[in-house]
């Protein structure tokens, strides 16, 4: 048996769910919304998340209580949107993904908790490409595993889902720049804080959706360290481990802007 994947990658911030604050806001939230309509077409029957806002420290984490709901409040944007969540998630593929960072040696935790706090970063994703509710499934993003090893782990990943049966879209919830402005702004006039941030996202963009996966991995430690990357790509490393970067595939950007002077995106693999 080998499920199909899909593979996008969107922002986390819940400034998107507030379309009437920016037009920019509109444009990632419609964007996220042309997602959930192209997983319906590709007959997506379940979402594997991987937030670089959900942080874990002891190794991985993978939730795997079977219904996880609530109300959230963000620490920074809790005055931005209501963040009430209910996740059903899909056990088959949690146990998997416990299953296969196990084997590959990786230190793992099953999440399965009444209350456990998911972070704002899949809900604000959910909330958007989850019309249906679809299954769904978290991984963490480990504070102590660089790039290589995120590499190894959207490996174990793709792996874990390949062995299920319909159509399972990865989805990396992350940002680009991340040099956020540090007094209130009005929102209708945020935009890239740095203009040189915004010339890196958009040079990254472009080598994304021309499939120039050497150029960008030549490109890739300068652009984290000027650009101040959202944990140094890592959503990219998971992506490449889950096979989004072979060589004839690429990322292509659906929509982009800024969210609170950082740098956002919806992206669609091909």
């Amino acid at each position: 048996m080998t499920g199909k994947l899909v593979y996008a990658w969107v922002p986390g911030l819940p400034h998107i769910l507030r379309p009437d604050l920016n037009r920019g806001y509109l444009e990632l939230a419609n964007a996220c919304k042309g997602l959930a309509e192209e997983f319906k077409r590709q007959n997506v029957v379940r979402i594997l998340y991987y937030s670089t806002q959900w942080l874990s420290v002891l190794g991985q984490s993978v939730q795997t209580r079977s219904q996880v709901s609530g109300r959230h409040v963000d620490e920074n944007w809790y005055e931005i949107a209501s963040l009430d969540f209910d996740f059903k998630i899909d056990e088959a593929l949690s146990s998997k993904l416990v299953d296969e960072s196990a084997k590959a040696g990786f230190q793992v935790r099953a999440v399965n908790y009444d209350g456990f706090p998911v972070d704002t970063g899949t809900i604000v994703a959910n909330h958007l490409l989850n019309p249906h509710d679809l299954n769904t499934a978290m991984y963490s993003c480990c504070v102590y595993s660089d790039y290589a090893e995120t590499v190894k782990i959207g490996a174990l990943a793709k792996k874990a889902a390949e062995t299920l049966a319909g159509t399972t879209a990865i989805v990396v919830v992350s940002g680009l720049s991340s040099r956020y402005f540090t007094t209130e702004i009005d929102y209708r006039e945020d935009h890239i804080r740095d203009s040189k941030d915004d010339e890196w996202n958009k040079k990254i963009l472009a080598l994304m959706n021309a499939g120039d996966w050497l150029a960008l991995a030549k490109m890739r430690d300068d652009y984290c360290r000027a650009a101040k990357v959202d944990m140094g790509l890592k959503a990219l490393a998971f992506l490449e481990g889950a096979g989004a970067c072979a060589p004839g595939r690429s990322l292509e950007t659906q929509a982009y802007g800024a969210i609170y002077g950082t740098g956002a995106a919806v992206i669609l693999g091909s």
